[in-house]
């Protein structure tokens, strides 16, 4: 690996257990979806387009905004990246899209319950998904 890789290498910050909580998250999230929407194939084809845009969308965010402490080459010490952390800008973008996607499942409410529930389904699955494909991620580096 060359040492510009190395230096771009992202540890994971949070322990095992939270990893294993999302995975366990998004299990009961992906079997409450088939449980309840197993009678609508289209419904159910919605919420796994919905979850992987989401999952990426999600995952994007971890990978830029979580590559605060980075390796450095001596030691094992942490040190924040070349951009100084995380501005201010990019805090305020990365709560922005958050807050969006939490306000989706309501605005769908008043139209169909459905489309509520299965945003809400996606939504929930696909934020504990990419933290454990980022714990892989991180892991595999």
């Amino acid at each position: 690996m060359s040492s510009k890789a190395r230096k771009r290498h992202t540890e994971y910050v949070y322990s095992k257990f939270k990893v294993y909580w999302s995975a366990t998250i998004t299990v009961m999230s992906i079997i409450l979806a088939l449980l309840i929407l197993h009678t609508e194939p289209i419904s159910l084809f919605y919420c796994l387009v919905l979850t992987v845009l989401l999952i990426g969308v999600v995952l994007a965010l971890k990978m830029r905004f979580l590559r605060v402490r980075t390796p450095e080459r001596s030691g094992g010490e942490l040190s924040e990246t070349e951009s100084g952390g995380l501005g201010w800008r990019s805090l305020l973008i990365s709560v922005v899209v958050l807050i969006a996607l939490l306000s989706l499942p309501l605005a769908l409410a008043r139209f169909n319950p459905v489309f509520w529930f299965i945003s809400l389904i996606s939504y929930t699955a696909s934020v504990s998904m990419a933290e454990v494909l980022f714990f892989l991620i991180t892991r595999k580096g």
